[in-house]
């Protein structure tokens, strides 16, 4: 009798908690497909690849201003993330940009970002001071070249706005000493964001 009780006991509290566990699968692959559908809805592909950037962009360089993790962790997990930004935005936009023949704009940002996270890399595992202290300065700069690379080649005053601003942040950082990080991350993110709502212009061929 009392093994019978038992049983029963372990049976009535397992189903609600398997029932839990299945309620908040479907609640989390509903909120997934329903994001999917709106984005897919709503942006372009390459509005897509802009949003992206702007996402991982502000999460890594919040991470830098404010996480107590250790430099080297960062720069593992920042190079793992930029990775993920490369192969998830070139093939959002690969298709588009051979069709509109402009391959070397991916493949210009793809190499930019590698090479910053490299630099990166390099200067926190060994140490290098002038690239430490200099590191947002860097991805601006980077940013900066690679907006200006687009408004030379695509004739397009947007991306040419987009080359001054980022030129004038890395002045401005002087001023922000003690938030670098967390203004250089909402310049780039934001800049990014505004190119994903708003439409650019360019040159047509």
């Amino acid at each position: 009798m009392s093994s019978l009780n038992a049983s029963n006991f372990s049976n009535s509290s397992a189903t609600p908690v398997l029932d839990r566990q299945h309620s908040f699968d479907w609640l989390k692959g509903h909120v997934i497909s329903s994001l999917n559908a709106f984005f897919s809805r709503h942006f372009t592909e390459i509005d897509q690849a802009f949003v992206v950037w702007s996402a991982l962009t502000l999460f890594m360089f919040s991470l830098g201003q404010f996480s107590t993790l250790s430099w080297t962790t960062q720069a593992i997990l920042d190079a793992g993330l930029t990775g993920i930004g490369i192969a998830t935005t070139s093939g959002l936009t690969w298709a588009i940009a051979c069709q509109a023949k402009l391959r070397w704009v991916v493949l210009l940002w793809a190499m930019l970002m590698a090479a910053g996270s490299l630099i990166t890399a390099y200067g926190i595992f060994c140490g290098h001071a002038l690239i430490l202290l200099n590191l947002c300065p860097l991805w601006l700069g980077l940013c900066a070249v690679g907006y200006g690379a687009m408004a030379a080649g695509m004739k397009s005053r947007c991306f040419t706005a987009a080359f001054w601003v980022h030129l004038s942040a890395m002045l401005f950082l002087s001023h922000t000493a003690s938030y670098q990080f967390f203004t250089s991350g909402l310049v780039i993110a934001l800049t990014l964001f505004f190119f994903s709502i708003v439409p650019w212009d360019r040159e047509e061929p």
